[in-house]
């Protein structure tokens, strides 16, 4: 089947979905953050944080992935407009951390590290640790920008999944 497809597409598609995943999730930004966060945990809720942070990250990037553009579709709203209304939340988003990074930084590693009475970790596996921390609306944003530009043959769709 991948033959047939042609392996040059294949990994264009690839290489275009992981540099622009890549850029926006910052895995290795992220790392040092999930570090930071967990360092009062032990080894076992670690590894067993990032198990479930990795899977709930990958079902919301393949929920946007499949059903953001036909989501878009139905309220109307075009793929230049994702594009540009994505760019300006970076961007803003980006300014926000350039003018405060020492309060929004702190708040964030407060909100995610403060241990409530019977707190499990599948209750902050997902908020805060996978939204908005390592999928965001930026990440969002561009997994359905790439959904939307997927083939529409069947066929063609290996390249999402290799």
């Amino acid at each position: 089947m991948l033959a047939s497809i042609g392996f040059e597409t294949v990994l264009t598609s690839f290489l275009l979905a992981l540099s622009g995943l890549f850029s926006i999730v910052n895995p290795i930004g992220s790392a040092l953050m999930f570090a930071q966060i967990t360092a009062d945990r032990s080894q076992g809720e670690r590894a067993e944080l990032s198990r479930r942070i990795g899977f709930y990250a990958a079902l919301v990037m393949l929920a946007a992935l499949w059903a953001g553009a036909p989501i878009l579709n139905f309220f109307g709203v075009s793929l230049a407009a994702l594009r540009i209304a994505g760019g300006l939340f970076v961007a803003a988003f980006a300014w926000t951390l350039l003018n405060a990074p020492e309060t929004r930084e702190a708040r964030k590693h407060a909100e995610a590290s403060e241990p409530e009475a019977g707190e499990n970790l599948a209750e902050i596996a997902f908020f805060p640790l996978t939204l908005p921390f390592t999928t965001g609306p930026g990440t969002i944003a561009v997994a359905i920008a790439l959904g939307a530009n997927r083939p529409s043959e069947p066929g063609h769709l290996a390249g999402f999944f290799i």
